[in-house]
């Protein structure tokens, strides 16, 4: 009875009684589309960055930084056979922030298309033949953001640097990714998804290193009507310490709020996903994420809370 449930994908729901989608920040597990199924998504992520954090500490935000960044995602994804699913996933972003370096006001307002992702996905173990699913996930992240020349500059305090470089839309570099993820289905209306993913990141543009990151996903959602799915989810992510390279010096750099993700955090993401017609067909659902740990590499933004929404259709 359990077989027939199992057309799902990356980020998409189960086929059953009830409509069980996948958790909102989650990758899906290991479930892959049905052959010949087509799924489009829209993601959006907004949250502020205005507290500061230096090791397992809050700290004082002594630049009176105020970050803004509003995230949209457009994913498409295709099941090329009943163990596949390839996918691409588009980011637009805005990002506002001011904040005051010595005696210089900084004023950042960047938006525009992000880096392109292209991923795939191919079943390793089946649910129907070990009753859990196992899939191993490849990508690769196309340099199509801009790194310089379509936003405000900096102020002169930045010695000619565009802008600070966790700021900018793409890091002008390819990035490989490497995952693997596990789903269980309780019953046709209860499912445990669990994956991880490593990205390599070469040197990027500007001499800028963003670091190598790792993500864990462990994540349950639970269909409590036919209309209405609730979940909950831990989404963990490390960075290696990143290295501005030439753009800064030490002086600068103790004074830089702007700086990419270093260290490891965690957050819990409570959750509730609407099914109108009782089908995966369209699907709305929405999340907030609370930080619940963290454990930073040097001086940084974090942000305590975001807000999800995400709207999915299957052709």
């Amino acid at each position: 009875m359990k077989n027939r449930f199992l057309v799902s994908l990356i980020t998409i729901p189960i086929i059953s009684n009830a409509a069980l989608l996948p958790a909102i920040n989650s990758k899906g597990g290991a479930m892959v589309l049905p052959e010949g199924k087509l799924k489009a998504e829209i993601k959006h992520i907004n949250f502020d960055r205005k507290n500061m954090f230096e090791g397992k500490n809050e700290v004082k935000n002594k630049e009176n930084l105020n970050a803004t960044a509003n995230i949209t995602t457009v994913g498409l994804y295709y099941g090329i056979n009943k163990k596949s699913t390839v996918g691409a996933i588009i980011p637009y972003k805005n990002i506002r922030a001011s904040a005051t370096l010595g005696a210089n006001a900084v004023e950042i307002d960047n938006k525009g298309i992000g880096d392109v992702l292209l991923i795939a996905r191919h079943v390793i173990l089946p649910m129907s033949s070990y009753g859990y699913q196992l899939s191993i996930d490849g990508g690769i992240k196309l340099p199509t953001g801009a790194t310089n020349g379509s936003f405000k500059k900096a102020p002169n305090v930045a010695n000619g640097v565009n802008t600070p470089m966790p700021t900018q839309m793409g890091t002008g570099e390819f990035e490989y990714k490497l995952g693997a993820g596990v789903s269980y289905m309780i019953d046709d209306s209860w499912r445990i998804d669990t994956h991880a993913m490593y990205t390599y990141r070469p040197k990027a543009h500007n001499d800028y290193d963003f670091g190598d990151e790792i993500l864990l996903d462990l994540s349950t959602t639970k269909a409590v009507t036919k209309q209405v799915n609730i979940g909950i989810e831990y989404n963990f992510s490390y960075n290696t310490k990143t290295d501005m390279g030439n753009d800064t010096n030490a002086a600068l750099r103790a004074l830089l709020p702007f700086k990419a993700f270093s260290g490891n955090a965690g957050y819990v993401t409570p959750q509730v996903e609407w099914v109108p017609f009782g089908k995966p067909k369209i699907h709305f659902g929405f999340g907030v994420s609370f930080l619940s740990n963290y454990d930073l590499k040097e001086y940084q933004p974090l942000e305590k809370r975001r807000f999800l929404f995400r709207m999915g259709y299957l052709f």
